[in-house]
């Protein structure tokens, strides 16, 4: 009877563990998802902020 215990006892142990495991591991792919998605925005502000600075230098000697 105790051997039994003891190996139920183990494998809710080992589920737990698992658990954890792959909490941890969705926790860290969400938080990769989040960094690339901020990169990518950041790129694109950039990108922006660079067509904004051609399109002032192109506008302002046609203000003159």
């Amino acid at each position: 009877m105790y051997l039994v215990e003891e190996l139920a006892s183990e494998q809710s142990r080992s589920r737990i563990d698992e658990a954890e495991h792959l909490r941890r591991s969705r926790k860290a792919s969400r938080l990769r998802r989040a960094r690339r998605m901020e990169r990518r925005a950041e790129r694109r502000m950039i990108a922006a902020w660079r067509r904004a600075a051609e399109i002032r230098d192109a506008v302002e000697p046609a203000e003159y």
